[in-house]
């Protein structure tokens, strides 16, 4: 009898396996030729860390499989890391925060429930944290080991997309939004959500039109 494979699982055959080792070989030493370590942080951490640092969207914490890990009478909520950049930061100041600058890497793997399993909910995340490093310095090596790999690994074309969150916080303050207001349409912005903008009746036309082409940026 077979015994089907969980919804949104998938296995690795060995020829999927022969590309990934690939893939991570190539990340590997793109990674140490700048200087980073690779580390790795477990594969079950505290919902709080999460919601704390506000990172995530509500959207994507809704997606999160998230559990109590019983301790006797009483439980803490746990989740299987939807990221990796988060538990990164937190293992940096746990134990390598008396280092001015840190050069960190990881290949892990991430979850996200996806409702229909038509899509895989274990992810694998090749990532670098550049924790110290001067800007916009620290910003154009990221972008070039990140092109380094894509060279190694052959693919073609590359097409890098950049953006920062601060540019829309810039932008809603300048507009005259409050404090609320300003954070609450930035997690619409971070879930995905670009209607409300729309709804800044207010504002010039040509106001309005700028604030839903920043709408469709991706980066």
């Amino acid at each position: 009898m077979k015994i089907p494979r969980c919804k949104g699982a998938i296995d690795l055959m060995p020829q999927d396996m022969a590309r990934f080792s690939r893939i991570k070989g190539a990340f590997r030493s793109c990674c140490a030729a700048w200087g980073y370590q690779e580390v790795r942080t477990p594969t079950i951490e505290y919902l709080h860390l999460f919601t704390s640092a506000g990172t995530l969207s509500p959207e994507m914490l809704s997606r999160v499989y998230s559990f109590l890990d019983w301790d006797g009478w009483s439980g803490e909520r746990v989740v299987l890391r939807p990221d990796g950049t988060i538990p990164t930061a937190r293992l940096y100041v746990e134990s390598l925060s008396d280092r001015p600058v840190s050069r960190l890497c990881y290949i892990e793997n991430v979850f996200s429930f996806e409702g229909t399993g038509q899509e895989s909910r274990e992810r694998w995340q090749c990532g670098v944290e550049l924790i110290g490093g001067k800007e916009p310095e620290g910003d154009a090596e990221l972008i070039m080991l990140a092109l380094e790999v894509m060279d190694r690994l052959h693919i073609t074309p590359v097409n890098v997309k950049l953006s920062h969150i601060g540019f829309y916080k810039v932008l809603l303050k300048e507009l005259g939004m409050g404090g609320d207001e300003r954070e609450e349409h930035l997690t619409r912005l971070l879930s995905g959500e670009t209607s409300f903008f729309s709804a800044i009746r207010e504002e010039p036309e040509d106001v309005q039109r700028f604030l839903k082409l920043l709408g469709g940026l991706r980066g």
